[in-house]
């Protein structure tokens, strides 16, 4: 039997590497290499490379499928990478994302190059192209990326009865992060480890690792979860 640890993380945009790397030489300071790259993009998503975490939610899943915590890991960015990393070196069992192999472990793996945090047993694994460590729930129902989910995650969530991001979504997390507002970016992330918990919840009854009577309990047994974010209980 296997344990699960459901990620999530948000991040900020690193601007000085951004007008350091981007624009050496031009007479920019890192407000208006931000914007100008901003523009160039047409307000689409900032390369990944310039993505530093400032939030990391993971929430503790068991053998049964049962959600039994949700914690915030904690400290300046430097440690929260530390944290992770430490964490995910001695985790035996498997890593549940969405969009994790495109963002949030590419993400993770680039600080910990920048801040010299040893992973030898992640890299390991990642080596041996193995998938059965990390679940990445856009991957399996994209069949790997043979289509795309227009709307995401927000979209499957309300379609299995979750409200979705509700007001707010990671476009909005540098505006909060400059405004100070990090608690709320923290609730932000723990919140969608939760739904997204039920959403590898619901994936795992359509792949047959659970039968109805196990995601019946488990869905059962994370009703504080789900009246935390204000939430009725999946359809």
């Amino acid at each position: 039997m296997m344990r699960f640890a459901i990620l999530d993380i948000e991040t900020r945009i690193d601007k000085r590497l951004l007008r350091d790397a981007l624009y050496r030489g031009q007479q920019l300071d890192e407000e208006q290499a931000y914007l100008r790259l901003r523009e160039e993009l047409g307000g689409g998503f900032f390369p990944t490379s310039l993505h530093v975490p400032i939030s990391i939610a993971v929430g503790n899943v068991n053998e049964d499928h049962v959600l039994e915590s949700v914690e915030n890991l904690g400290g300046s960015e430097a440690e929260l990478v530390r944290e992770f990393w430490r964490r995910a070196e001695h985790f035996n069992g498997c890593l549940v994302t969405f969009n994790g192999r495109g963002f949030d472990i590419p993400v993770l793996e680039l600080q910990a190059l920048r801040h010299g945090v040893p992973a030898p047993a992640h890299f390991a694994r990642r080596s041996r192209r193995s998938r059965a460590y990390h679940l990445d729930l856009q991957d399996f129902l994209t069949n790997r990326g043979d289509f795309r989910i227009r709307g995401g995650l927000d979209l499957l969530l309300k379609s299995i009865g979750m409200p979705g991001k509700h007001g707010m979504d990671g476009a909005m997390v540098q505006e909060l992060y400059e405004a100070g507002r990090l608690d709320e970016i923290h609730r932000y992330c723990r919140r969608d480890v939760i739904q997204t918990y039920f959403l590898f919840l619901r994936v795992q009854l359509i792949r047959g690792r659970v039968d109805r009577q196990r995601y019946e309990l488990a869905c059962g047994a994370a009703a504080p979860f789900l009246a935390e974010i204000g939430a009725e209980r999946p359809r």
